[in-house]
This record gives structure tokens, C-alpha cells and sequence, in this order.
């Protein structure tokens, strides 16, 4: 009986990874270049500081990085952060979507239109990068539940899961999957939540709550890994799939 042995870095390719400046999406760019990444490209609208940090991360482990400050919502934008990044590394392998806000903590009746829209504008651009292999979104256990006083994101959330299925079935030969879990990142202390009402006090006591029902505190790199698994070819079977990666958050009624 032969056996057939696996050898080799896990994730060899490109990858572009939106809001990979801080957070999840550094969390998944740094996976890929401990898994032998040839290059990633990092896509946020964060400071040139801010950018240059989430760099320095994935090259301390010899993966060629490059940097592209573009706003997910503006199509020209994305269009030139793409081709950037297949002119520097001649392709892209993996993209993994990760630019996010939570927006507004209102009641949906209070909840102004402009702040709701945006956060549908920046959470559902998600899945539409072109690429070759694979593409991985950032859903939120909000894809499948709902979030009293966030009613922006719960629907941008249920609306990149519907994304993804669709083009999952339209591009199955990509493996286009989603991941899905809800852990403590910067979101809540960007400017915008700041500005929205979530920042300090409020942000520490939703965090209270959020990793209470979820048993501890999950860390970036953990949701990260597995971003990195979904998007090799050891889960080339797994596609359209809603990933919930949130120790028992999901399932938990206290």
C-alpha cells in the first residue's frame, strides 16, 4: 500500500487581503506568510503608519509584502489595488475579505440612513475580487443572528453570507468560502465607531459581554489559521460554507 505524504509550505501563492493593515485581516496575511506565502498584498484605507506596522508583521517572516491604500467601496480603486498587485507578483492565489465597520449602536428606527448605508457599502463589497483559487469573507456570527442596536451590520453581515453562496455556485472551480466568528479587534475602536458610539467604556462592556458567552477570549491568529486552511486545497471540497468560528458563541443561550 503506498502513502501518500504532503510536504511543502501549505498556502505557496499570492495573497490579497482588504483591511490587512490591523486586526483579523494582519492576523490572516501574517498565517499565510508563516505557511510559505510568496507575496501578499495588504488593501486598507488605515494611516501610511498603520499600514507600514501590519507590513512589518508579515515580513519578519520573509514574505514579500506590498502595501495599497484604496477604500473597498470605490470600484476604480479596488480595479487599481488588483492590478497592482498582479503587476508586482504577476497574479493573485487567495483573497481574503476582511475591510469592515460595525457602525452605529441605535435602534434600527433611530439609525440614520447614511451611517446605515455605509456600513452596507463597506461589509458587502466582499467576494468580488477577481482572482484564481480561492476567496474568503469575513461574515460575523451576525450572518446568522441577529445584533440589538446594529442593524446595519447584521444585515451587511447576512448579506455578504448571501454573497458568497451565490458565487460560490457561479465560480464553484475557485472555492469561494466564508468564515464566520465575532472576536476582539479594532473595530470598536476605530474612528468611526468612536464617532458612532463605541468606542471606550461602550466598546469594553459590549467585549465583556461578547466573550462571556463565548467562554474566553479568541485570539486574531486563531481566526486566522483557519483562513488560511480554507483557502488551500486540503478544503477544496468546502465551498459556499458558512464557517462559524466563535468557541460555542452561536450556540450558547446565556
Amino acid at each position: 500500500m503506498s502513502i501518500s505524504v504532503r510536504s511543502g509550505p501549505l498556502a505557496p501563492g499570492i495573497a490579497f487581503i482588504t483591511g490587512g493593515a490591523r486586526g483579523i485581516g494582519n492576523a490572516v496575511a501574517v498565517s499565510f506568510a508563516k505557511e510559505g506565502a510568496k507575496g501578499i498584498a495588504l488593501v486598507d484605507t488605515l494611516s501610511d503608519s498603520a499600514l507600514a506596522e501590519g507590513k512589518a508583521a508579515v515580513e519578519a517572516y520573509g514574505t514579500k509584502c506590498i502595501t495599497i491604500h484604496a477604500d473597498v467601496t470605490d470600484e476604480t480603486q479596488v480595479s487599481q489595488a488588483v492590478a497592482g498587485t498582479v503587476q508586482v507578483f504577476g497574479r493573485i492565489d487567495y483573497a481574503a475579505n476582511f475591510a469592515g465597520i460595525a457602525g452605529p449602536l441605535d435602534a434600527t428606527v433611530d439609525t440614520e440612513t447614511e451611517k446605515w448605508k455605509r456600513v452596507i457599502n463597506i461589509n458587502c463589497t466582499e467576494g468580488r475580487v477577481p482572482q484564481l483559487r480561492s476567496i474568503v469573507n469575513c461574515a460575523s456570527v451576525n450572518s446568522t443572528q441577529a445584533g440589538a442596536g446594529l442593524s446595519g451590520y447584521t444585515a451587511a453581515k447576512h448579506a455578504v453570507l448571501g454573497i458568497t453562496k451565490t458565487g460560490a455556485l457561479e465560480a464553484r472551480e475557485y472555492h469561494i468560502r466564508v468564515n464566520c466568528g465575532f472576536l476582539r479587534t479594532q473595530i470598536l475602536e476605530t474612528k468611526e465607531s468612536r464617532e458612532d458610539g463605541l468606542g471606550g467604556d461602550s466598546a469594553e462592556s459590549l467585549w465583556g459581554q461578547f466573550e462571556a458567552r463565548q467562554g474566553r477570549r479568541a485570539m486574531v491568529e486563531e481566526i486566522g489559521d483557519v483562513v488560511l486552511l480554507l483557502s488551500t486545497p486540503r478544503m477544496s471540497l468546502v465551498n459556499g460554507h458558512n464557517l462559524v468560528v466563535d468557541n460555542g458563541f452561536t450556540i450558547c443561550e446565556t
